[in-house]
């Protein structure tokens, strides 16, 4: 929900009118300044590229002779009687239910127990943010080998237990595998979940729930009336992110299944994959990515029409808990019936102590959930290869060794003789990731900062408005709907192969997010600032750069944080649009570890892993409070 400034009383708030319209002219000049390198930014990345995307599902194109033919919508209705589409896209809608009533329910619980005081809550919520950090391919990775039949590491841990009679090939039957695919992405996604439910969860007015407790309000009673309205507006955007990624989900797939066993697992972001990148159908693909891309605007409206805030309504009773900061997003305590205290079924102390206990049995449970994973691709990251294919399978290593770092860090040592052309291309790979991100995050923030400051003090004017939404749509648009366009565009350009290539696509989907976010700090920087930088006789942008900036550090630090992270983890656009060392990135550099399907290569393929997401984890640790902020501020207001 967008806050607003209280608006001026009194003289000194009335100017003449003569200066006011000319205050009001000059105030809209420099907002359409400012918003208008974001959006011709975007209408270049994302709207021509779009625009061109269904050109595309109008043709069918032989990718021997290079001919195009104009076939209007029969690509769109052939779709209508595939027996490919449907299924996939059943598979999709199930996919995605899964994932977000996975991500909603274990995100909802996980900002629960970080919302409580205890010793260590801060370590703990670095270790939560750890997988939502990691890179989507690093998380198939490690869960491609965690999975793995006859030597994976979850049968290996079974059999230790003594338990090897629950060994199996877990990825070999094909349900089981959408299943377990599902709970992977629930995994990665979790944390994102948890981050904006706990930033609602922070700027909940204590108040609230004391007002509640006095009345004798249990915890469940709090919660489904105090907790679940509050963070509605939480929900909903959750909810729309959820699914937007549980629809363009394609980095866990490609590294898990690849659409099998068979076609268990082919949703329908696969499908137009595979389409278009592989049997080069270019325009039946671009039909499929167009498909996908309705649902997901189709399942945003939905969202926002359910769970978005109502118009109208009778205003609350004087003396209510309306009154509070915040309370229009709770139902009045006044219209409620009087809470009714039940007596417990256990004493008072014992009631507090099984309470207790289990709160750091589930906060246990946490940790365990959130860290295994991780601290097992450590170890085998410092496994011997010999150790990794061993049968029957085992979790414990006979040595820890650092061969594997050094194959990937110093290839060309001697104990790195025998070392793939992968794992040599790791040092050269994450300069890459590091360059292309930072010039990511630096153009987005910068850009995004501007746009975001016209748009918070241009709320109510229409087309600001318009632009605003219109940005946000732009995130509802999968990758590779975009991608297959890029491709062509760049390969004619001569920017296949290019940083500058990945810069310009990642900036696609973050130049928006940076806006969206920075709109939503400035919102909360009170007007006066404004108005008392521009009766100083500041001009609006040296009042930005020298006032308002300072105030907002902590918004652009959180946004360029997401931004690189972003930039880092992503491997999409990276793997379409780079083939050589000279521009890819470490996620791509992963993929291709798991293409050679060597054994020798699984230990520097582990060791990789940890240095791709060793940047994200560094930045989850000394910068999670910052992160906390981000989902407050940017992500979770509108």
């Amino acid at each position: 929900m967008s806050t607003t400034a209280p608006a001026m009383t009194g003289p000194a708030a009335a100017p003449a009118p003569a200066l006011r319209g000319r205050r009001t002219e000059r105030v809209a000049g420099f907002a359409y300044l400012a918003v208008a390198p974001t959006l011709l930014v975007v209408l270049l990345v994302v709207g021509v590229p779009l625009g061109y995307s269904f050109f595309l599902s109008l043709n069918r194109t032989n990718p021997i002779t290079k001919r195009w033919i104009f076939v209007g919508l029969q690509n769109y209705t052939a779709l209508l009687h595939s027996t490919d589409l449907l299924q996939a896209l059943g598979r999709t809608a199930y996919f995605a239910a899964f994932s977000v009533i996975g991500t909603t329910l274990l995100g909802g619980v996980f900002a629960l127990v970080l919302n409580e005081r205890f010793a260590g809550r801060g370590v703990l919520r670095s270790i939560v943010l750890v997988p939502w950090a990691m890179a989507p391919i690093s998380v198939g990775v490690l869960w491609s080998f965690l999975f793995a039949g006859e030597f994976g590491a979850i049968n290996g841990l079974l059999n230790d237990l003594g338990l090897s009679a629950l060994a199996t090939p877990w990825l070999g039957n094909g349900f089981r595998a959408l299943n377990l695919l599902a709970l992977v992405h629930v995994w990665n996604q979790a944390p994102l979940t948890a981050l904006m439910l706990l930033a609602g969860l922070q700027s909940m007015p204590a108040s609230l729930h004391k007002a509640a407790m006095l009345d004798g309000a249990g915890p469940v009673r709090r919660f489904l009336s105090i907790t679940l309205p509050w963070l509605k507006p939480n929900l909903m955007f959750i909810s729309i992110i959820a699914t937007i990624n549980a629809l363009m989900a394609f980095d866990v797939l490609w590294a898990l299944t690849r659409g099998g066993p068979g076609n268990a697992t082919t949703v329908l972001a696969w499908l137009g994959y595979l389409m278009s990148f592989q049997f080069f159908k270019f325009g039946e693909g671009a039909a499929v990515l167009y498909v996908l891309t309705a649902i997901s605007f189709v399942l945003a409206i939905f969202y926002f029409v359910v769970l978005g805030p109502r118009r109208g309504g009778a205003p609350a009773p004087a003396g209510t808990l309306a009154g509070l900061p915040g309370a229009r997003r709770v139902r009045s305590m006044a219209v409620l019936p009087p809470f009714r205290p039940r007596r417990g079924w256990l004493p008072p102390a014992t009631a507090r102590a099984a309470a207790r206990i289990g709160f750091w049995g589930v906060t246990a449970l946490v940790l365990i959930w959130s860290a295994w994973p991780v601290v097992a691709l450590l170890l085998m990251s410092l496994m011997p290869g010999a150790d990794l294919i061993r049968t029957p399978a085992t979790f414990l290593p006979s040595t820890l060794t650092l061969h594997n770092f050094i194959a990937v860090l110093m290839p060309d040592t001697v104990a790195a003789v025998n070392t793939s052309v992968q794992a040599q291309r790791v040092p050269f790979s994450l300069l890459n990731s590091f360059i292309v991100g930072a010039v990511v995050a630096v153009v987005s923030v910068a850009l995004g900062t501007l746009a975001g400051y016209a748009f918070s003090r241009n709320a109510k004017a229409r087309t600001f408005q318009a632009a605003l939404w219109g940005l946000l749509l732009t995130r509802m648009t999968p990758a590779l709907t975009l991608v297959l366009p890029y491709f062509i565009g760049f390969r004619v350009l001569g920017l296949i192969d290019t940083r500058l290539a990945l810069i310009i696509s990642y900036c696609s989907f973050l130049l928006p997010l940076s806006a969206w976010m920075m709109r939503s700090y400035f919102e909360g920087v009170p007007l006066s600032l404004d108005r008392a930088a521009l009766i100083d006789g500041c001009s609006r942008a040296k009042m930005l750069w020298k006032i308002l900036l300072p105030v907002a550090r902590p918004g652009v630090v959180a946004t360029a944080i997401f931004c690189f992270l972003a930039s880092w983890n992503e491997f999409l656009f990276a793997l379409i649009l780079t083939s050589t060392p000279k521009a890819q990135t470490i996620p791509v550099i992963l993929a291709g570890f798991l293409s050679q399907a060597q054994f020798y290569t699984y230990g520097p393929l582990f060791a990789a892993t940890v240095l791709s997401i060793a940047p994200p984890v560094a930045v989850a640790f000394l910068f999670q409070r910052y992160l906390v902020q981000g989902a407050l501020s940017g992500a979770v207001k509108g």
